[in-house]
């Protein structure tokens, strides 16, 4: 019986000694946003301030979170590509990110009236 009493006292003490993958911060501790600080200082490695200033990470257990604007869609593809290389993500969920230009830059390079007419064109036949 004492020897059962060793064996799960020895268990127990490892499994509190192991910090979760996604509660691990950037020097190794434990964090309990520690995937999302890990996801964070990735995209401001791989990515450029101005394409990832109005994103925001955070973090459900082993999921992130990506809210925000971002440009297009090939940058958003290659976010969530290196979220999803981050060790301790499970999935990515990206409910509220914008993809596109606002309507401000949309009127800045908006198409000509001949092209809008040649498309409505297309559109109708």
């Amino acid at each position: 019986m004492e020897r059962n009493l060793l064996i799960r006292q020895s268990t127990t003490s490892s499994l509190f000694q192991t910090i979760p993958p996604e509660r691990v911060g950037l020097q190794g501790e434990y964090d309990h946003h520690g995937l999302a600080k890990r996801v964070s200082l990735a995209f401001r490695q791989n990515f450029s301030s101005d394409e990832i200033s109005n994103l925001r990470v955070t973090q459900r257990g082993a999921v992130v979170l990506l809210v925000g604007k971002i440009p297009n869609q090939r940058l958003f593809i290659r976010l969530v590509n290196v979220a999803m290389a981050t060790a301790g993500t499970a999935d990515v969920e990206v409910n509220g990110i914008s993809v596109g230009y606002s309507l401000k830059n949309y009127l800045e390079v908006k198409p000509s009236q001949d092209t809008l007419a040649r498309l409505q064109k297309l559109v109708s036949s």
